[in-house]
C-alpha cells in the first residue's frame, strides 16, 4: 500500500509539474538569431598568385580583396560570396600568363544555383607586384569554379 501512495504522489507531482509549465502562456515570437560569424567579415576564398597572397572576403555581401598582409580594401563587382577560378576539374586556382610579365586570375560571384557558382565574373591583373582588377568584365551566364575559363575570356579580363 505504500508503495502505491508513493507511485501515486510522484504521478501526481509529475502532472503537476507539466501543468504548471504550461500556463497557458504562449512562446515569444522572435527572430531567429543568426551565428555571428556571418555578420562579421571573413574569408570566401584565397589563393598564391605571382607571388602575392590575395584573399577574397565577404563583408556584408559585397566581395572586398586583400592583397598581402594589407587590410582588405579593395571593392570587387560581384557580389559576396565570391571565389577564384579553378582550372577545369582541379583545385588549383587558373592563372592566365597574358604576356611576359602579365598574369590573370577570375573572381566568380553574385551567386547562382550550384556550388561555387556565380553570374559575374571579373579579372584581377597581376604585374610588376601589383594587383589591378579589370575594368571589363563577364556577366550574363552562370559560371562555376571547377569549369575554368577559355585564353579569350581572359583576353577579355586583362583589360
Amino acid at each position: 500500500m505504500a508503495r502505491a501512495l508513493g507511485s501515486l504522489a510522484a504521478g501526481a507531482l509529475l502532472l503537476w509539474s507539466l501543468a504548471a509549465c504550461d500556463s497557458g502562456s504562449q512562446p515569444e515570437n522572435r527572430p531567429l538569431a543568426l551565428p555571428e560569424r556571418l555578420d562579421k567579415p571573413h574569408v570566401s576564398d584565397q589563393a598564391s598568385v605571382g607571388g602575392l597572397h590575395l584573399a577574397l572576403w565577404d563583408d556584408g555581401g559585397g566581395c572586398k580583396l586583400q592583397v598581402g598582409q594589407a587590410a582588405p580594401s579593395t571593392w570587387l563587382k560581384p557580389m559576396a560570396p565570391c571565389y577564384f577560378m579553378l582550372s577545369p576539374g582541379g583545385q588549383r586556382v587558373q592563372v592566365y600568363r597574358h604576356d611576359k610579365t602579365t598574369l590573370v586570375v577570375a573572381v566568380i560571384g553574385t551567386p547562382a544555383k550550384g556550388d561555387r557558382c556565380g553570374q559575374e565574373v571579373q579579372g584581377l591583373v597581376v604585374k610588376n607586384g601589383k594587383v589591378t582588377p579589370s575594368t571589363a568584365g563577364m556577366q550574363g551566364s552562370v559560371y562555376c569554379a571547377t569549369q575554368g575559363l577559355q585564353n579569350y575570356q581572359y583576353d577579355l579580363l586583362a583589360k
